[in-house]
């Protein structure tokens, strides 16, 4: 089906185009001059009280930012044992779990590396399940699982 468009004839436009004329012969515009209206002092006072909470929120903000990760923290990488199998936290993070504790203290000292090759201060623990707390060497490819004489066991 063929839509057809209304086309209207020139006629048909001049009359509307005198008709817009009278129109505005008749009725001139009129401009309305006034003053804006001022905010009211309820407004202004709303207004003083949000920026100076906002000023105070963003030093408390620069404030936290500055004082939450010196520049020189230490990294920890912990090997944790956690509902059965090890994992690594680190922080607050646990990964998935690995197959045993060699490979989860193989894969915290690989992290480790790499964020030390960043020039990142890093460390590697492992909590043992005794409690004893044993640091890993980032050099050696082999895990040390002895309780370091260091740290005192509990007895």
């Amino acid at each position: 089906m063929k839509i057809r468009r209304r086309r209207f004839s020139k006629q048909k436009v001049r009359a509307m185009t005198k008709l817009q004329q009278m129109i505005d012969a008749a009725f001139p515009e009129k401009e309305a001059k006034h003053n804006p209206q001022k905010p009211s002092e309820a407004f202004a006072e709303r207004d003083r009280t949000f920026a100076e909470t906002a000023a105070k929120v963003e030093v408390l903000r620069r404030a936290r930012v500055k004082t939450d990760e010196p520049a020189d923290a230490l990294l920890l990488f912990e090997v944790v044992r956690l509902r059965g199998t090890w994992r690594i936290r680190h922080r607050g993070k646990h990964t998935s779990p690995f197959s045993d504790q060699t490979a989860a203290i193989v894969a915290a000292i690989k992290q480790a590396r790499a964020k030390q090759e960043a020039g990142t201060a890093v460390e590697v623990r492992l909590n043992r399940t005794d409690g004893g707390v044993v640091v890993q060497s980032l050099d050696d490819d082999i895990p040390e699982t002895a309780v370091s004489p260091a740290e005192p066991q509990p007895s």
